[in-house]
């Protein structure tokens, strides 16, 4: 059993390094501490961390390779959800361990017998371990609740447009539309059919807008998603939509997807609109072990990319999209191949 000069000594161990943390914490403008104390929290888990370091040591408590399984989350979402509530910067915690350890380190190694002297090495590690186990963790749960928080905000943002472009802006132009198709049925005009046929389009545009914005993955596999996609908005003279897939598909975030998926939707409407004398338009996946390849064209005339790419709103978004994603992209303006080419590496797994 680990020994000090003082038996009584390893029970004041956590409140000499507590009361400097607080001094510390305190003098940094730190949440974590007040006049009188530390965060309960906090003090908590050193408490703990000096208990686990100890028993270490002592060889009551066995220490493993690895402190945390960062991909199993689940475990730790329950620290980020409640640093979420506490809206606890995660920096915080994070400065406070490395406190932590530059206190708890001198004052163990000062407080254990003579005959442990030399295993400083042996110490640093086990309250490394003890440490590095608890904070980080919770600090990147806190991130992914964050990011599970965004993704929510978007899909929310994306169903509030959706129903406002629907219920608002294509009620509003199919009921102007009604009035001018009444008027011009006793009253024929040119200009009134030649500007009633341009609010059909429009009409038809922001439909499908809708409806694209309510279009998402979630769960479902890619290419299960663009397929209902092409069923949705076929019909009515729009170009068919072809995919198909080769290779075995690798897991992709939710982010990756929704944003692989309205690049393919964006790719799509660019063809339908523009592609002179195309008759279908054909999207393609193709998985390996080290990335995924996305491929939508159409068969028609091409176009010129000099022209075209730098005033095209569309084609700047696709490609903003694909950056963020860490993905490449390279469009395809010749006839018969035209649209655009995608590679999206995929980070080494373990082990790899």
């Amino acid at each position: 059993m680990i020994a000090t000069t003082r038996p009584d000594e390893l029970l004041t161990i956590p409140d000499e390094i507590l009361e400097e943390l607080r001094s510390r914490l305190l003098a940094r403008g730190s949440s974590l501490a007040n006049e009188r104390s530390v965060d309960g929290g906090l003090e908590f888990q050193v408490r703990a961390i000096v208990a686990e370091t100890l028993a270490v040591l002592d060889g009551a408590a066995e220490q493993p390779e690895v402190s945390v399984e960062y991909h199993d989350l689940s475990e730790l979402s329950s620290h980020g959800r409640r640093s979420a509530a506490m809206e606890m910067d995660p920096a915080e915690p994070l400065m406070a361990a490395e406190l932590l350890f530059a206190i708890a380190l001198p004052v163990i190694v000062a407080r254990v017998d003579v005959a442990h002297r030399g295993r400083e090495l042996d110490i640093a590690g086990a309250l490394h371990h003890a440490i590095w186990r608890r904070f980080p963790p919770g600090a990147i749960a806190y991130v992914e609740v964050l990011r599970d928080r965004l993704q929510q905000a978007q899909y929310d943002t994306r169903q509030r447009i959706s129903r406002e472009l629907h219920d608002r802006i294509a009620h509003g132009i199919a009921a102007g539309l009604q009035r001018l198709e009444i008027a011009n049925s006793t009253r024929p005009d040119a200009s009134v059919t030649a500007a009633m046929r341009i609010l059909h389009v429009a009409l038809a545009d922001t439909q499908d807008l809708a409806l694209d914005l309510r279009s998402l993955v979630g769960e479902r596999p890619l290419l299960d998603a663009i397929d209902e996609y092409a069923y949705a908005t076929g019909g009515n003279g729009s170009l068919p939509v072809h995919a198909r897939e080769a290779g075995t598909p690798r897991p992709l975030t939710i982010l990756a997807k929704e944003e692989l998926f309205t690049i393919v939707m964006e790719a799509t409407r660019n063809a339908r609109a523009h592609s002179g004398n195309a008759t279908a338009v054909s999207v393609r996946l193709a998985w390996s072990p080290t990335e995924v390849t996305i491929t939508v064209t159409d068969d028609g005339d091409g176009y010129d990319a000099g022209a075209t790419q730098a005033t095209s709103l569309g084609l700047r978004g696709i490609a903003e999209r694909a950056s963020l994603l860490g993905a490449s992209v390279e469009f395809l303006t010749a006839p018969g191949a035209t649209g655009l080419k995608l590679a999206l590496p995929f980070v080494a797994s373990r082990g790899a």
